[in-house]
């Protein structure tokens, strides 16, 4: 690939990066929560039930991390932590009832973003978008670890 078009390209990834991904921070798409705690919730919301293990590996993020962000939510309210009656040593997370309605809330807002979001893409390209970007997201994760 030329260099012109690999700096335009990271000049657009950053672009989406600030006012994206890191403007979440102070978006209502979070509510009120860090990035890193709205995609433990909406990430717990989907597996249910679970070990820290099992969602550390899930997210793709070090258990060390997940376990802290885990005791933030637990803070909150948003989420529990309960022995595993089956082996003592592994402690189970789950939404609380709180944490449900946050979720709740949060894929409904994220939900309606991503609509409108869509919306100034012709329809005829929504699958392409998609398709290139799980393409795109897949070598980047390849390639960072």
């Amino acid at each position: 690939m030329e260099l012109k078009t690999i700096q335009q390209f990271r000049t657009t990834l950053r672009k989406f990066e600030r006012d994206v991904a890191i403007g979440q921070q102070r978006d209502e798409r979070t509510g009120g929560l860090s990035v890193v705690q709205t995609h433990t919730v909406i990430n717990l919301g989907e597996l249910g039930e679970t070990t820290i293990g099992q969602m550390a590996g899930h997210m793709a993020v070090d258990k060390s991390t997940l376990s802290r962000t885990i005791d933030g939510l637990v803070r909150k309210e948003l989420v529990s932590r309960n022995p595993d009656p089956d082996d003592r040593r592994f402690q189970r997370i789950s939404l609380t009832k709180k944490g449900q309605k946050e979720c709740e809330q949060l894929n409904r807002v994220n939900n309606d973003f991503i609509d409108r979001v869509f919306s100034k893409i012709p329809k005829s390209e929504h699958e392409a978008v998609i398709k290139y970007f799980k393409i795109f997201v897949s070598a980047m994760r390849e390639q960072t670890g």
